[in-house]
């Protein structure tokens, strides 16, 4: 279970001295200082967005139609392949055991005989599934990786409830960036929630400050001093009868004051193991998305005018039909324009801009007859009013 995409279990709890700066949301993460002005800022958690509004379509009468997009370089000069070098042989395989050092470094009760990794030229990242891509960096992936504690398996026994089946080792999948060596993803496949009568070790508190620590070790000390101020944390609520189990942290990347919308870090700590179970570094190069961030930050069409464009497409597609549609709200960010720093797009060989857009959330009257919290997308250029994405009964955007 991935938690970063779900978000309904998720109640907000902030630090005093770790404050939220302003009120925005979703996307990425804390990184180095990028070039020409663009910061990390933290806008809010996704987590804790507001439950949702919705307007009708009547509710949002349209401005003029969009002029062209505003830029100051539409020509990005750099690419990933910029990036990242040749790698030959002898230097992949000096990087997989540099790699397993690393791991062992941050992980040490890692099993060092199963770190078997190889390497990909193109990886999305998703989680402990490799996809083959044509797009994406290079990683060094070691699967089937065991990461088994003695106190890991003692939690085992008491949740397996005295089935032996269900007492299994801690099987994690690590891959690495060979061009940083740094650990860009830890997790395993699925995780068994704490149990009401288990003891919580940490504090929701300390494992704040144990979270940094752990990205100290990662990152280190100046990544984190850098950044320190623009961390949020939350408890997740993972079961409905117990105390919450575990910490969540996400940081925000920004470029010109607008959030990028996948660009992200994030980890999940367990106050009962009293370690980081779930890590992931989605951070991209600064230095490209800098060379990628070229158009303006200001909208030429606003959002009433991007959901009217909207209409127009279901009306087209569904004439006659009242689907009565309904505008939702499901987390801050869908209130503000993002940077669309979609994988295949940042790590094309020959990208574009990364657009502007809107994000927009709805549903029509049969989806809420079937379940009032279905909703489905619409993500529409914020200069040009094209339609990026939108899925709806059998239009397919992508």
């Amino acid at each position: 279970m991935d938690v970063i995409f779900s978000f309904k279990n998720v109640r907000n709890t902030m630090s005093g001295k770790k404050r939220i700066l302003t009120g925005t949301v979703l996307s990425c993460i804390i990184c180095v200082i990028l070039i020409s002005g663009c910061t990390m800022l933290n806008a809010g958690n996704i987590e804790n967005a507001p439950a949702a509004t919705a307007t009708t379509a009547a509710e949002t009468p349209a401005p003029a139609t969009p002029q062209s997009a505003q830029s100051d370089n539409t020509d990005p000069v750099l690419s990933w392949s910029d990036i990242y070098p040749e790698y030959d042989e002898q230097t992949k395989q000096r990087l997989i055991e540099e790699a397993k050092d690393e791991i062992v470094r941050i992980y040490p009760d890692v099993d060092r005989s199963t770190l078997d990794g190889y390497w990909v030229d193109h990886d999305s990242g998703y989680g402990t599934k490799v996809v083959p891509t044509a797009y994406g960096p290079p990683r060094i992936i070691f699967e089937n990786v065991d990461d088994t504690s003695e106190k890991y398996m003692e939690l085992q026994k008491l949740r397996s409830r005295g089935i032996e089946a269900n007492v299994r080792p801690n099987i994690v999948m690590i891959r690495v960036d060979p061009e940083s060596g740094n650990i860009v993803f830890y997790g395993g496949e699925s995780m068994s929630w704490p149990l009401k009568e288990e003891i919580r070790t940490v504090s929701f508190e300390d494992s704040e400050d144990k979270c940094l620590e752990f990205l100290r070790k990662v990152k280190g000390n100046d990544f984190v001093d850098g950044k320190i101020n623009d961390f949020s944390f939350c408890n997740i609520d993972t079961d409905a009868n117990s105390e919450n189990g575990l910490a969540f942290i996400i940081p925000f990347n920004t470029c010109n004051g607008v959030q990028y919308m996948y660009d992200q870090l994030y980890m999940q700590y367990d106050l009962i193991l009293d370690r980081v179970i779930r890590y992931w570094d989605k951070l991209k190069d600064p230095e490209l998305m800098t060379k990628l961030t070229t158009l303006s930050p200001e909208p030429t069409i606003s959002k009433r005018k991007a959901k009217q464009i909207l209409e127009e497409k279901l009306s087209e597609s569904y004439p006659g039909e009242d689907l009565q549609i309904q505008y939702h709200v499901w987390n801050d960010f869908e209130n503000n324009v993002l940077w669309y720093d979609k994988e295949e797009l940042v790590y094309s060989q020959q990208p574009e801009p990364i657009r502007l857009i809107w994000y927009i959330s709805f549903n029509d009257e049969k989806m809420r007859n079937e379940d009032s919290r279905l909703t489905t997308t619409a993500i529409i250029d914020a200069h040009t009013g094209e339609i990026i994405s939108l899925r709806y009964r059998d239009i397919a955007i992508i």
